[in-house]
């Protein structure tokens, strides 16, 4: 678990630079006030609130409700249940999404950042 200073500072540093995007016309009040809302608390507490539009019938990540799970013999989560490799696999196939749709959005990014700084 990260120290405490180390993760309000992390959030400090969060809110300041939403607060410079939403100054600068790149988010709109509402956004700020829904991105805002979805943060941790300063003592680290996780928020309660999730976005509508980003929870339509998906569940959230949980690390603890995967550790409970991983305590039960009869859940796949377990290390000695019988269907845990393809569990393992699916949940390792959605971090690889994650992780591919990340960078796909970030070259994206630096694509259009290039093209409109030449212009």
């Amino acid at each position: 678990m990260p120290d405490a200073a180390q993760v309000n500072r992390s959030l400090g540093t969060i809110r300041t630079e939403l607060e410079f995007l939403t100054s600068s016309g790149v988010l709109s009040p509402p956004q700020l006030q829904s991105i805002q809302a979805q943060l941790p608390q300063p003592n680290g507490q996780p928020s309660q609130c999730i976005d509508p539009r980003y929870a339509q019938g998906q569940q959230q990540f949980n690390p603890s409700q995967i550790a409970q799970q991983a305590q039960d013999p009869n859940n796949p989560a377990h290390p000695n249940n019988p269907k845990h490799h393809e569990w393992a696999k699916k949940l390792g196939s959605k971090f690889g999404n994650a992780a591919l749709w990340g960078a796909g959005a970030t070259f994206g990014s630096d694509m259009v950042n290039d093209a409109m700084n030449k212009f």
